[in-house]
């Protein structure tokens, strides 16, 4: 999706959907934020929920940047793995972009 978990809270069946776990572990993507956390989201445990818009370039909300990586494995179990790239490559400060 493009946006992350807590701009759903007027939709708290969503959200309490989002946090079950009796079908299959569920892993939620959003964007909208610049940055990779699962903690600046709504709670969605046992499941995951993650914001993945980090990467520099437009803007930066937040110290990690990056992407997520998402694994399946043989049993069909989700593992999510952010990759970080250092923030002052990412986000140079203002003076040092404009040189």
């Amino acid at each position: 999706s493009h946006y992350p978990t807590d701009y759903f809270s007027s939709v708290p069946d969503f959200l309490a959907n989002l946090s079950r776990a009796d079908k299959h572990d569920i892993v939620y993507v959003g964007g909208h934020r610049h940055n990779v956390d699962n903690t600046s989201t709504w709670n969605t445990s046992p499941n995951q929920n993650w914001v993945v818009g980090g990467g520099g370039g437009w803007s930066c909300d937040g110290p990690s940047q990056g992407f997520l990586v998402v694994t399946i494995d043989a049993d069909y179990n989700m593992h999510t793995t952010p990759e970080l790239v250092d923030y002052n490559i990412c986000c140079p400060p203002p003076s040092a972009a404009a040189e």
